[in-house]
């Protein structure tokens, strides 16, 4: 199998020419934004956002260019209501940034502190200088990252290898982590001939990863999108130029390819019983990169867990339909019923 997808992509791969990755002061002039942050922490500069309610430690105030925003009243029904004020981290997918969130931090942040952050190796923030992006590497840089950023107790939601880290996080913190919400995430060994583990075997072989170095991707970049929405004429120029150029950062296709390789399976799956936190399941119906099967998994496994299925919607739920999901997570998150849940 490895072999007929070597020979199948390096020769399309080697004719599409070269590009070359663009300049991070261009890319920072197009994607940072005015609420964007800039989080000196491991040797890089951690490209984040703090929106809505502001409770950011001192030392993480003073580390950033620009001001935080209004504080707003939160409301004392949510389930991070002994956090003060009521926070929500939120943590993207592979190939993904900060920006997947814009929909749900545009919701949510009226009333909740909403923190998102370019993982290491992705967006603005780029590349870890260690190399290291394994499960255990990245909730280790979660737990310096939310204690630079303030976070004491908060909810956490991830979506795709965002929702590993989170329920990973979740597992060691239990103590730091009031909810979980879980969108279409990663956490069980996924079955060959899926989109997303065709691609991840892809990722994984070092030929391949090293002509992804030079090559062309807008072209592959679009496929993908169309192929984790539900619905493909949702995915736009404008939404194919920010997942392709922030990959152009320099250093995040070598580090597609080292996150790759890092885990050759989820690991820890085996102690999601152990969980002790609220959690809602979001999933999409529609999803090729991750079987509907293990959104039903997590359910099971996960103690005083919820599944809500969005059966038109693909791999990226939040994104596609942003205020459907926020909604139904503010909900959850203020220990409503959400319409639909198992």
């Amino acid at each position: 199998m490895r072999r007929r997808l070597l020979l199948l992509v390096a020769p399309l791969l080697l004719l599409a020419g070269c590009q070359t990755d663009l300049a991070l002061v261009d890319l920072k002039a197009r994607w940072a934004g005015p609420s964007s942050r800039f989080l000196p922490m491991d040797g890089i500069e951690v490209h984040w956002r703090d929106e809505g309610p502001a409770n950011l430690a001192p030392g993480a105030v003073a580390a950033q260019a620009a001001s935080p925003p209004a504080p707003t009243p939160p409301p004392a029904s949510a389930v991070t209501a002994d956090t003060e004020p009521p926070a929500i981290l939120l943590l993207h997918g592979t190939g993904s940034s900060l920006h997947t969130w814009d929909g749900w931090a545009r919701q949510m942040s009226p009333t909740l502190r909403v923190v998102r952050l370019d993982l290491p190796g992705f967006g603005l923030t780029g590349p870890h200088p260690s190399g290291d992006y394994s499960g255990t590497a990245t909730v280790d840089f979660l737990e310096r990252f939310a204690n630079a950023a303030g976070l004491k107790r908060f909810a956490i939601a991830g979506n795709s290898l965002g929702g590993y880290y989170a329920w990973r996080f979740a597992l060691r913190h239990p103590d730091r982590v009031s909810a979980l919400v879980l969108i279409d995430a990663v956490g069980y060994p996924i079955e060959p001939g899926t989109s997303g583990a065709i691609a991840l075997e892809l990722a994984r072989m070092p030929v391949v990863s090293e002509l992804m170095r030079f090559a062309p991707i807008r072209g592959m970049v679009e496929r993908s999108l169309k192929d984790t929405y539900g619905d493909d004429t949702k995915v736009t120029p404008e939404l194919v130029d920010r997942y392709e150029q922030l990959m152009l950062r320099p250093g995040n296709r070598t580090a597609m390819g080292d996150r790759a390789r890092a885990e050759r399976r989820p690991l820890g799956w085996q102690r999601l019983p152990e969980l002790r936190v609220p959690t809602l399941i979001q999933w999409g119906g529609a999803d090729r990169w991750v079987p509907i099967t293990h959104a039903e998994r997590f359910r099971k496994d996960i103690p005083d867990s919820r599944l809500v299925l969005y059966p038109a919607l693909g791999h990226l739920p939040m994104e596609e339909d942003p205020s459907t999901t926020a909604r139904d997570a503010m909900t959850f998150l203020r220990g409503g019923t959400v319409p639909g849940q198992k």
